[in-house]
This record gives C-alpha cells, sequence and structure tokens, in this order.
C-alpha cells in the first residue's frame, strides 16, 4: 500500500530544495538540497526541472510512496493566474516560461506555483497556529525583501500578479539601481544586500553574519533597522492586518536587535490604530520552510 504526499519544491536563486510532505512533515529520507544549477543547468529549466521531478517522483514510487501534486515556489514574478513565470532574475533563462501547463503534462499530477515568500507564509500560518482571519501578511528579510499578504485566506496576487512588492517603496534621496530596474527602492537599504554592502565599504574586517555581534549600536546599522521598521509599518497602516510575521535571515542573525526593530515598528505605526491592537510574530529562520510550505499551500489549494 502506498502511502500519499505533496512533493514540495523551493527553488533559491542559489539553493535547490525538495521533500516529500505528508501532513505537515518532511519524510526525512527523501530531502534533498543542492545548487540550482545542478537542477536547472540547460537553456530550457522547464525541461531540466520536468526531467529531475519525474526521477524524484518515480524514487518515491519506487519506496511506497504517492506524489498527489507539486509544489512550486519560485523567486520570481508570476501571471496573475499563477500559471507561468514571467521573470525570475536570479535564475538563468526563466523568462515567460508556462511551467504549470509543461509540468502538468510531462508529470500526469496538478503542479501549482506561488511565489517563494508566500509558502513560506503558509508554513508560518500553520506553525503558529494561526487562526482564519480577515488579513494576513509577512515580511521577511533576506537578501532583499519578500511580502506576502493573504486576504480571508486567499493570497493577494493583484491586476498583474505582483501584489506585494514592499521592497520596491521607493526611497527619498536614494538613487541606488535595483534588480527590478528602478533607482531608490528599499530593498537596497533594508536588505541583506545593504549588510554586504556595508562589510565591503564600511567594516572590512566584520563578515555579514557578526555584523549585529560588532556594531549593532553603530548608526549605519541602527538607520538599518529603522528602515526595516519603516517597511514593516507602512504595510500595517496600509491593511490593518491581523497578524503581521517578521522573518528571513536578517531579523534571526546573530545578536540581531528584535527589541528595537519591535519598538520601532511601533513607532512608525499611526495611533491609536492600528498601533495599539498590533500581531506582531518574529518567526525563526528555518531552511526547508518553505519546501513544507509549498505542501500545505497545495493542499489547501487543490483540496487534497
Amino acid at each position: 500500500m502506498q502511502t500519499a504526499c505533496v512533493i514540495g519544491v523551493d527553488i533559491g536563486g542559489t539553493n535547490f530544495r525538495i521533500g516529500a510532505v505528508k501532513k505537515g512533515e518532511i519524510t526525512a529520507n527523501f530531502l534533498r538540497k543542492m545548487r540550482v544549477g545542478e537542477v536547472l543547468c540547460t537553456e530550457r529549466p522547464v525541461d531540466d526541472l520536468a526531467a529531475y521531478l519525474k526521477e524524484y517522483c518515480e524514487l518515491l514510487r519506487q519506496e511506497k510512496m504517492q506524489p498527489q501534486a507539486v509544489s512550486i515556489g519560485f523567486p520570481a514574478t508570476l501571471d496573475k493566474e499563477r500559471k507561468a513565470v514571467l521573470q525570475a532574475p536570479n535564475v538563468k533563462f526563466m523568462e515567460n516560461l508556462p511551467v504549470v501547463e509543461e509540468l502538468t503534462k510531462e508529470l500526469g499530477i496538478p503542479v501549482v506555483i506561488e511565489k517563494d515568500v508566500s509558502m513560506a507564509l503558509f508554513y508560518d500560518r500553520m506553525k503558529y497556529h494561526l487562526p482564519e482571519c480577515e488579513v494576513l501578511t509577512g515580511c521577511y528579510f533576506g537578501t532583499g525583501i519578500g511580502n506576502a499578504v493573504c486576504i480571508r485566506g486567499e493570497l493577494l496576487s493583484g491586476k498583474n500578479g505582483t501584489a506585494g512588492e514592499l521592497g520596491h517603496i521607493p526611497v527619498d534621496g536614494s538613487t541606488q539601481l535595483c534588480g527590478c530596474g528602478n533607482r531608490g527602492c528599499m530593498e537596497n537599504l533594508a536588505g541583506g544586500k545593504y549588510l554586504s554592502y556595508l562589510c565591503q565599504s564600511k567594516y572590512l574586517q566584520t563578515r555579514v553574519g557578526d555584523m549585529f555581534r560588532k556594531h549593532a549600536e553603530e548608526p549605519l546599522l541602527r538607520q538599518f533597522v529603522e528602515r526595516m521598521a519603516m517597511t514593516v509599518a507602512t504595510e500595517i497602516n496600509i491593511l490593518d492586518p491581523d497578524y503581521m510575521i517578521i522573518g528571513g535571515g536578517v531579523p534571526n542573525m546573530r545578536d540581531f536587535p528584535l527589541e528595537y526593530l519591535e519598538e520601532r515598528i511601533h513607532y512608525h505605526t499611526r495611533k491609536p490604530y492600528p498601533e495599539c491592537g498590533l500581531n506582531l510574530i518574529f518567526a525563526e529562520d528555518e531552511e526547508d520552510k518553505s519546501v513544507v510550505g509549498a505542501a500545505v499551500y497545495a493542499v489547501n489549494k487543490l483540496k487534497l
């Protein structure tokens, strides 16, 4: 007798993670992590992905596991219908690709896709046992700034599929070129790439991972955290969420000043409401959370 599972996939700018998930947990024997280039290695990434997933599905079946669906999180802009990848700046050749149609045809099981940050939100909603609510938002500070918005249980996609690009709030006085093509985006000043910039320009003897351990009280780092707070407070002031999840690699760095970040979020949030009713959740940065989150998303979307 075969055991039903959902295949969760997290494609990052650097790493590719995949796992067989049942009842919200990864089956450890089938968890895989590798460089993206080891899987997407030609000019036809959908073919590469199909070949890898077919092999993975066959492995599962040999071990009495039956995949019901594949759910993939992309670091990319997706179309509104969540059928195609429009642009993935950090993954070569992945532009205007009908991923869902091609993979469904090749694999013979349902395939769903979403932004990787949305998969993280679904995981955290499950982990922290958050009830159904009107508005749930997540802001994840990693290399850039990821954002996902859930309205009455449904992810907000927007007219063009690009809702939630919180990292592209324009910052007055900044002229730094962003990966999106604009200049002056908040992502360049409140994401991990700015910490890397500081290491290369101001703190030459400090590794990125030690930035807050060594320099948390210095003006440049205080300003960095202030910008993070302004980013989060902006969304809170617009959407008045029931819960705001704050996660990602940056707020989970060693000696990161979470109390100061929380204080500044309250400072920048409108008074008396929504500030006095804020529900802030600081989520742990778990390596495989988006793999599990992808499976949870598929279970919800496909009613498995």
